[in-house]
């Protein structure tokens, strides 16, 4: 059955596939884990705030792509971002510059409880509002075409609620998409408070939600060993 409606508004975010910084610049930074150690190799500032802002990013590096996921922000502070933050809270501005990050085996890296991030599947939540593992339906995406690897889709209306960030609060949720220019389904996943449309919490033994979660169970670890 469906339980009761919510009046959400959407943004979106994707992991940036990045190059490594040039040797010769010099103001560059790497990611650092948990023991405050670089575990990737130096990238440049924008990048680097572009990684700690959407929570992933891939480096590819000798014909290898390697994924990296935030995991907290309680590392020393490491590189002033504001400058791309735009209106985003002090808060999180300040959580920015002290990211610490893990290497994992996903190529687009990890949300929350092991969940691998996936495309126009994953969103991210406030728990408060949408507990995690939740699945949601919008009547307004289901019937949506959209373009990945290639490939024309059509969105079965349904999200899966396997992530979670700073600046998630109350009716946003965050939508993860692949990194394209082109602005997938823009019209929908960048509302804002004002524009917001009504989707549906699934109970867990609606088939919708049982169908979703059958897709889930792949496992996004933690790769442990040296960069």
């Amino acid at each position: 059955a469906l339980k009761r409606p919510l009046n959400l508004w959407a943004t979106h975010y994707h992991t940036p596939s990045i190059a490594p910084a040039a040797e010769t610049i010099s103001a560059a930074f790497p990611l650092i884990g948990r023991n405050d150690q670089p575990i990737s190799p130096p990238l440049l500032h924008r990048d680097w705030c572009e990684a700690a802002l959407q929570g992933s990013v891939s480096i590819k590096q000798g014909g290898k792509a390697t994924a990296y996921v935030f995991v907290d922000s309680k590392g020393p502070e490491q590189a002033n971002c504001d400058q791309w933050l735009g209106s985003l809270s002090d808060g999180v501005k300040n959580a920015t510059r002290r990211a610490r990050f893990m290497k994992v085996n996903h190529p687009l890296g990890c949300g929350v409880r092991n969940h691998p991030l996936v495309p126009f599947r994953t969103i991210a939540v406030d728990p408060d509002m949408i507990p995690l593992d939740t699945v949601i339906y919008v009547p307004e995406l289901r019937g949506r075409v959209f373009e990945m690897d290639g490939r024309s889709l059509v969105h079965d209306g349904y999200l899966f609620a396997g992530d979670r960030g700073g600046a998630i609060k109350g009716a946003h949720i965050d939508v993860f998409l692949v990194e394209s220019a082109a602005g997938p389904l823009e019209d929908l996943f960048a509302s804002t408070a004002s524009r917001t449309f009504k989707a549906h919490v699934l109970a867990d033994d609606h088939p919708g939600a049982a169908a979703v979660r059958a897709t889930q169970t792949a496992s996004c670890e933690p790769v442990t060993s040296d960069r």
